[in-house]
């Protein structure tokens, strides 16, 4: 295997902290669906058995990437999806029944259909193998025993864990054999069989679809179809709209009815202790779990949401203990940036979902079956919902519409707060192949700038119901921003100019950024390439040269876009001592955005970049050498001032890279004496503390 997979596997399995975890497996499958070439090597270890656990993430996390670049239209990630199952179709024959199965579970955790050709890995196609009485396939008893006995290890009698291993291991079956076991598994006694095999009647495959429904109607004919295992079917049956699935429903149900249904178990209404969910992110998604007790059964119920997708994802969690269950509910609201919710904004956000779903063709995710049960949500029926109507659930009353419209105006321009009031504006961005279009095709900065807005013009119906969706979570929350929200998706559904909605400028703006990330040169001055991670110290001393040569060239090109040096030494000043690093791929946008309509050629742009990024290494090497007043910053008054605008610039450009918590009484008085510099009241008694305070923060950057 590839070095640099092998490299990425180790790092993966030495992260022992969750969170590292997660970005180092978010970069490594950024990293493979760049390289299709490195996925299909890690692939094709699989010729020597099943894939380690390492291998397995990193596989999936690559496979992940390509199923949101493919749904957020980027034909990149189609194009890497087709040849990842090129290539085990070619493996295919090859293949161990793990190996497959580790495979179809890498597809699987990634949230897709495995690669057909696995159908043939673990049982040959073989119809006849599968020959029942009156031409009906069955699976022998001796095949079935051996292919069930992995599901006897399921903890609590758990259908969502027994529908992930269903997902994992019934493509590597042939449709037959598929067919066969689930019409054989829904007249097993056990109730969490059936359960599960309900919930297949969901499945997107017509041979689960047709298995389920052969094998319920088996077990309501022998009368072991219990109330709440008909309620549950009936349930399914209010989701369905294909003429076909219907009436395989309608069948078990008068099958039920005639053979009559168990009594159901007396149960206690569940309790939902706390209900915590994500806002939702630039592609329309939004995660919602439930902390939930039914006698002293505690367990957390988990639902993802997708616009214009709908259930994407739903599952169920049993938890140990009240402690565990806390534990595991507080890490979600810590990692996800989620937000307290009620479980009636829960129920609608799903009844929401489902209704999208069916709007664009899809079937919630088996396992909502699962949450809902847990959950008590046994009337949850898709209802269908408009920007109007989403609105009207956060704001009720109509008091946003009540206003006046220098009001409502207010409200509208009140969101350019929001970047840095909520961390999910980082995916706030459009990155399709079509905005990329819009930027790639522009010759001029006017004219991209013209593209992208009639780009977001296009999409204005999508962006709108995001920040309604958001309007009506914020409101359960009772989050005090919500009518801000309420007013933007109005005044967007309502056709109000995008270009005077602050948050469609800080869409705008983002959804080139995202370009830029993706298509910035590799920059390389003097041998030093710029990385996304801060330099060991001792390595900045050795970055050369910035010398009076390369100053002169650096002030030169500087005075076409109306920056002087003594502010750009003052802003890379910021961009060193802030107290979270700041990487060069988001610091070289802010420049860019600055200088990019004042210089005249491409050219020019890469000099300008280039030495301003010997610039920063030469000012962070300054700062560690613990370098005289005059070699930090200006001693003249008037240049002084330039030099902390600069600063303040870049604070103000990263202000997520200075948290509030960090900033100390020193911090802040340093803050006040910039502040008074900028307005040209320079107190020059400070300059001795001033750089004290500067060179402790480079020292204690992280």
């Amino acid at each position: 295997m590839d070095a640099y997979i092998s490299k990425m596997v180790r790092a993966v399995e030495a992260a022992n902290v969750p969170t590292k975890q997660s970005e180092l497996l978010r970069r490594c499958g950024k990293d493979l669906l760049a390289r299709p070439d490195l996925c299909t090597d890690l692939i094709q270890e699989v010729k020597t058995g099943p894939l380690s656990d390492g291998q397995m993430l990193v596989l999936s996390a690559a496979l992940e990437e390509a199923r949101m670049s493919d749904e957020n239209a980027q034909r990149k990630g189609r194009a890497f999806l087709d040849d990842m199952r090129d290539v085990v179709a070619v493996l295919s024959t090859d293949l161990t029944s793990q190996a497959a199965l580790s495979l179809s579970a890498a597809w699987t955790r990634a949230g897709l259909t495995p690669p057909p050709s696995l159908a043939h890995s673990v049982i040959p196609v073989n119809p006849d193998a599968f020959a029942g009485t009156d031409g009906i396939p069955d699976i022998p008893d001796e095949m079935f025993d051996g292919i069930f006995k992995g599901f006897n290890e399921i903890g609590e009698q758990s259908v969502s864990a027994m529908l992930a291993l269903l997902d994992e291991m019934l493509p590597t079956l042939p449709p037959e054999a598929r067919f066969a076991f689930i019409r054989k598994l829904a007249i097993c006694s056990e109730p969490q069989c059936g359960e599960a095999v309900a919930a297949l009647l969901l499945a997107t495959d017509p041979s689960l679809r047709a298995g389920a429904q052969a094998g319920l109607v088996m077990r309501a004919e022998a009368g072991n179809l219990s109330q709440t295992l008909f309620s549950r079917i009936t349930l399914i049956r209010s989701w369905l709209q294909d003429e076909g699935s219907l009436c395989g429903v309608d069948e078990i149900i008068r099958s039920a009815l005639k053979s009559g249904t168990q009594t159901s178990e007396a149960r206690l209404k569940p309790k939902i202790h706390r209900v915590v969910s994500s806002l939702i992110d630039g592609s329309g998604a939004q995660s919602i779990s439930m902390a939930i007790q039914s006698g002293s059964r505690r367990a957390l119920a988990v639902v993802l949401l997708k616009q214009s997708f709908g259930v994407k994802d739903a599952f169920v969690v049993p938890c140990a203990s009240a402690t565990e269950q806390k534990k595991m509910i507080g890490q979600i609201l810590d990692e996800a940036g989620a937000v307290d919710t009620t479980a009636d904004y829960a129920f609608s956000a799903l009844s929401w979902g489902l209704a999208d779903g069916q709007a664009n063709g899809t079937m919630p995710a088996a396992g909502l079956l699962d949450v809902i049960e847990t959950a008590g949500f046994g009337d949850l029926r898709p209802r269908e919902a408009d920007i109007t109507d989403i609105v009207s659930e956060a704001d009720p009353d109509g008091k946003v519409s009540a206003l006046t419209a220098r009001a409502r105006g207010s409200l509208i321009m009140a969101s350019e707060c929001w970047p840095d009031l909520f961390d999910i504006s980082d995916s706030w961005f459009e990155d399709s192949d079509a905005s990329a279009a819009a930027i790639e095709n522009a010759t001029t900065q006017n004219v991209m700038n013209r593209k992208l807005w009639q780009h977001l013009e296009a999409r204005r119906d999508f962006w709108a119901m995001i920040f309604a969706r958001n309007a009506a979570l914020l409101a359960a929350a009772k989050d005090p921003t919500a009518p801000e929200f309420v007013a933007v998706a109005q005044a967007m559904r309502d056709g109000r100019d995008l270009r005077k909605t602050p948050i469609m400028h800080f869409v705008h703006m983002a959804s080139f950024e995202a370009w830029l990330h993706q298509n910035r040169p590799q920059m390389q001055s003097g041998g030093l390439e710029v990385t996304e991670e801060r330099l060991p110290a001792e390595t900045y001393a050795a970055v050369a040269p910035f010398g009076a040569q390369e100053e002169k060239a650096l002030d030169k090109l500087l005075h076409s876009t109306q920056i002087t040096l003594p502010w750009m030494e003052g802003f890379l000043s910021g961009l060193c001592t802030a107290p979270k690093f700041i990487k060069p791929s988001e610091w070289v946008v802010t420049i860019f955005n600055i200088v990019v309509e004042d210089l005249d050629s491409d050219d020019n742009l890469q000099k300008l970049l280039d030495l301003i990024v010997l610039a920063y290494n030469h000012r962070l090497s300054l700062l560690r050498d613990e370098a005289s007043l005059d070699e930090l910053f200006p001693s003249d008054p008037i240049l002084f001032s330039i030099w902390a605008d600069g600063y303040l610039t870049a604070w103000e450009a990263h202000k997520s890279h200075w948290p509030i918590k960090s900033l100390g009484k020193e911090s802040k008085a340093m803050r006040a004496i910039l502040e008074q510099a900028a307005d040209f009241k320079t107190s020059t008694d400070q300059a001795p503390t001033l750089r004290k305070w500067l060179i402790a923060c480079a020292e204690k950057q992280k």
